[in-house]
Formats: C-alpha cells, sequence, structure tokens
C-alpha cells in the first residue's frame, strides 16, 4: 500500500471534511483524533487532528511539528495542510511548522471552499459575499477573525513577505503562471496565498503550481483537497461503501454558530423529534452531577416514545457573555470554559448509549463537541465512507466497543434542512422512498 496523502488539521470537523474528500476518490482514509506511536495500520490517506486551534501559538506549532515529522517518516507523498475555511486558528504558526519540517519550495495556500460560499479574490476572503471580518466569524468567542486579507495573516504571524497569485493569473497561460512564480523564485517567497471564486478555479490553480514545481506543501480547506488526487494522479477506483442504519438518531450539536443554531431549530419543527436543551451555565454550577441526571432523563424519555434526539446549547450574546464570567469566577480561561461544556456533553451521550445499544446513528456538530463526545465513546478516530453533502462527512468510529456510524459537522456548514438530511441519512430513510 503507498502512503499516498497525508493531512494535518487543526480541530476534528475540519480533519473530517477534508479527510472524505480523499475518500470519495477512492482513497481509503482515516482520521486519528492523536498522532500515532507507530505506522502499522495506517491507510493510503490519513488525516492527522492535532487539535491545535486550541492551543496556544507555541503548542500548536509543535504538534503540528511532529505530526509533520511522522508523515515524513511514513514516507506520505503528498502533503496537505487543512486550514478553516472561515481562517480560524494559528493559521501562519502551524504553516512555518511545516515548512521547517519539509523544507518545501512552496506552501501554496488556497482556504476558498466555493461550494459553500467561501471564496477569495484579489486575496480578501469571503463568507457569502461578505468580507470575513464583517461576518459573524469576527465575534468567535476563540478565534475572532478582524483581518480578512489572508496574504496579511499569515504575514503576521510568520514575519515575512506572502506572494498573491490573482485569477488572472491563474487564467493566463501557464508560461505567464510561470513568470509569477519565478518572480518569487528570485524573491525569496515561499508562501503564496491564491485566489479562487469556484472548485474550477482551484483545480486550474493546483494543476499550474503542480507543472511549475514539484516540492510543494499545499494548505486550504475541504474545497482544494477536493480537487488534488485529481491533479495530482493519486484518485483510486472507487467502490460505493455501505454502512449499518441506526433504528434512531441522536443529534449532539455544542456549536454556537447561528447556521448551526437554525438547522436545529429545523430539526424541532419534525415529528417525532424531542429536543433537550443543555444549558450551558448549569454545568459551571455546584450540583451539576443532579442537574446532568434531569438532562440525561429528559433523554431516555425520548428514546422511549421511539423519538430521535436533539441534545443543543442555547446560542446568544447573552448566555455567551453570562457562561464567559461564569468560566473566568471559577479562574478558567477562554479554552477551558469551551472544554468543560464539551466534556459535559460526551458525559450525557456516552450515559445514554450506555442503556440505549441500538442507538448507533449520531451526529455531532462542532470540533470540540465531535471529538470529547467520540473519545467518551472509546473512539480513537473516524474510518470514513462518504460525505452526505459538501463538507458533511459519514464514517465509523474507530476503537468503539460497538459500531457508531457518525455524521460531524462543523458549525457554520450546510444549509437549515443539513442536520435532518443527516439524520435521515443514518436511518436510511431517501427522499425517493
Amino acid at each position: 500500500m503507498k502512503q499516498l496523502i497525508g493531512i494535518i488539521a487543526d480541530d476534528l470537523t475540519g480533519a473530517n471534511d477534508s479527510g472524505v474528500q480523499l475518500t470519495e476518490k477512492g482513497i481509503n482514509t482515516s482520521v486519528l483524533f492523536d498522532i500515532p506511536q507507530d505506522q502499522d495500520n495506517v491507510d493510503s490517506g490519513i488525516v492527522i487532528d492535532t487539535n491545535s486551534r486550541a492551543l496556544s501559538k507555541e503548542d500548536a506549532a509543535s504538534v503540528t511539528k511532529q505530526a509533520g515529522q511522522f508523515l515524513k517518516q511514513a514516507g506520505y507523498l503528498t502533503i496537505y495542510k487543512k486550514m478553516d475555511s472561515t481562517l480560524r486558528g494559528h493559521i501562519g504558526t502551524e504553516l512555518h511548522a511545516l515548512y521547517d519540517v519539509f523544507k518545501p519550495e512552496f506552501v501554496f495556500i488556497a482556504p476558498a471552499f466555493p461550494p459553500l460560499g467561501r471564496t477569495t479574490k484579489d486575496g480578501f476572503h469571503y463568507v457569502n459575499g461578505e468580507k470575513i471580518a464583517e461576518t459573524e466569524i469576527s465575534k468567535d468567542p476563540k478565534h475572532p477573525v478582524t483581518e480578512s486579507f489572508i496574504p496579511a495573516i499569515v504575514e503576521k504571524e510568520i514575519g515575512q513577505t506572502v506572494g498573491l497569485v490573482k485569477k488572472v493569473d491563474v487564467e493566463g497561460s501557464l508560461s505567464v503562471f510561470q513568470e509569477k512564480i519565478n518572480n518569487f523564485r528570485e524573491n525569496d517567497i515561499n508562501y503564496i496565498v491564491c485566489d479562487a471564486e469556484t472548485q474550477e478555479d482551484l483545480q486550474k490553480a493546483a494543476q499550474k503550481m503542480a507543472a511549475v514545481s514539484d516540492n510543494v506543501v499545499w494548505a486550504g480547506s475541504a474545497g482544494l483537497a477536493e480537487v488534488l488526487p485529481e491533479v495530482l494522479e493519486i484518485s483510486q477506483k472507487t467502490d460505493k461503501r455501505s454502512f449499518s442504519k441506526s433504528s434512531r438518531v441522536m443529534t449532539v450539536c455544542g456549536s454556537l454558530s447561528q447556521v448551526t443554531q437554525n438547522q436545529v431549530k429545523y430539526v424541532t419543527r419534525q415529528p417525532k423529534v424531542t429536543a433537550v436543551e443543555l444549558g450551558t451555565l448549569k454545568v459551571f454550577e455546584d450540583d451539576w452531577k443532579t442537574l446532568r441526571q434531569d438532562v440525561i432523563k429528559a433523554i431516555l424519555e425520548g428514546l422511549e416514545k421511539g423519538n430521535d434526539i436533539v441534545l443543543y446549547v442555547p446560542s446568544n450574546q447573552d448566555v455567551r457573555e453570562q457562561v464567559k464570567q461564569s468560566g473566568k469566577s471559577l479562574g478558567l480561561t477562554v479554552n477551558q470554559i469551551g472544554e468543560r461544556i464539551s466534556t459535559a456533553i460526551g458525559e450525557i451521550v456516552a450515559t445514554v448509549t450506555e442503556t440505549n445499544t441500538d442507538l448507533t446513528g449520531l451526529v455531532l456538530t462542532g470540533g470540540d463537541t465531535a471529538k470529547d463526545t467520540s473519545r467518551h465513546l472509546g473512539g480513537i478516530g473516524f474510518r470514513l465512507i462518504k460525505q452526505v453533502e459538501a463538507g458533511i462527512p459519514l464514517g465509523t468510529l474507530i476503537g468503539a466497543d460497538r459500531e457508531y456510524i457518525v455524521v460531524t459537522k462543523a458549525g457554520a456548514f450546510g444549509k437549515e434542512e443539513s442536520i435532518y438530511n443527516a439524520m435521515q441519512e443514518l436511518k436510511g430513510v431517501h427522499d425517493n422512498e
């Protein structure tokens, strides 16, 4: 088996939504929650989730470097740094860490994901036509993005000049593109940001980049990951994979994104669904263990009725502020506050599934929630199967004592009905039935 492509991601939903792009191209791909200790049982495609978005810059650089060294020793032919399509995280810091490991000629940076409205024009990044710094991402509690010009974000973190390839450069002839890249070579510019407004733009750009340099570390979202296997001619013949269906499904929503909140509201309006709110303030109270039993009881009552379950956290500015203050009064950092909430969610799901062995279908939203819940079920990673829709993957949990079929979704991904559609997919219910 050839080690074709290794991806390093900074959170779990991003790891899954990039990894499933490889699966769709016939490359057997696993997502691992930790850097492996050895090279046994690695797939042709591997995604390592460093969880570094939640770390300090120094720790993020260190763990990214360790993941890179593993991929180098394992002999992966292509290296891909998964970036958040809304630019959250330690983008430049982690790219610089990989540069130190692989010493590529260029780091090619294209975070656009056009099918979900993430585009880059003249170096500025947009979500659904709005500059990223003018969207709700600018108020993200952990990683607010207050700059829309990608070269400036990367330059600030690495202290080097970053080149920009515009759409006009990509659409021109190969010789024009070559001239642009040669100019970067002459000026010792190793990091290049690339515009893209469509998947075709990403494909053209990757083709031209691969034609002018064979020593590239690629960096982008699920968008670039989708086109790269064909560009680099590492796609395999694909067989349709099947999975066991679950009679009932539990959706676990730990994301504060307004997109996810709207998706949850859509699900709660459907028949045979029990919605249970987890008041996040309660998690920080002294009698949380007692209050947790109330949440578990409400879920179990819903399951006894034969309903699907949606466990969700409320999201509005007042609640966010109150949670922040509660955490601060306990001496917790913003990341520790998030960890406490996602751990609480994971414990609840583990307790519920322990007594409901037929509950094997889960929809997990938000990277921290997905990872903590999976760990509480004994998981060490995912074996990816398919996409339910763009950027929303489905896979089996590796390491658990039973087969869990799991859909993961980044907070800001999807349409209003996306979570409901994922639940129906897990149950084997299709529109044409």
